[in-house]
């Protein structure tokens, strides 16, 4: 993957993989940003601050609507027109979410590219939603062997 492509993997205690962004405007999100104006962001309450936990990284109460008593959204996303509170910038030009270190599991489980450089088939839905170019399979390095 190019350095602009690259994704921090951070494996939780139970299995799940969370994605960080590099802390750069280089990465092809920081142009992009149809995934948060397409896609409804629901997650489990419990990641809300104030609820059971009041951890700095819990999303903000101020962000959120209930959508059931186990489940929240992101507000903006529970409507026919889809627009992250939290986004910032313009799609296809310019974005970033405005509580990044405080975004919902299901923000921080979303990807760009898997592991064999093939582009996640949601984000290049979103992305044809907002009539963005598809992005492309990476070219993924081979591994060098070294023979003892």
């Amino acid at each position: 993957m190019n350095s602009q492509d690259q994704q921090i993997k951070i494996r939780q205690e139970d299995g799940r993989v969370f994605i960080d962004m590099p802390d750069n405007n280089t990465h092809v999100c920081a142009s992009c940003g149809a995934c948060c104006n397409h896609f409804r962001v629901s997650f489990y309450a419990g990641e809300v601050a104030g609820s059971f936990t009041d951890s700095e990284f819990a999303v903000p109460s101020d962000k959120i609507i209930m959508i059931s008593p186990v489940y929240a959204a992101m507000k903006g996303t529970n409507q026919q027109q889809v627009t992250c509170i939290s986004f910032k910038g313009e799609v296809g030009k310019s974005s970033h979410c405005s509580i990044y270190s405080q975004r919902s599991s299901t923000c921080r489980e979303f990807y760009v590219y898997d592991e064999a450089g093939q582009p996640n088939p949601a984000c290049q839905t979103a992305r044809a939603a907002h009539q963005l170019m598809p992005l492309p399979t990476l070219p993924v390095a081979q591994k060098q062997t070294a023979e003892a």
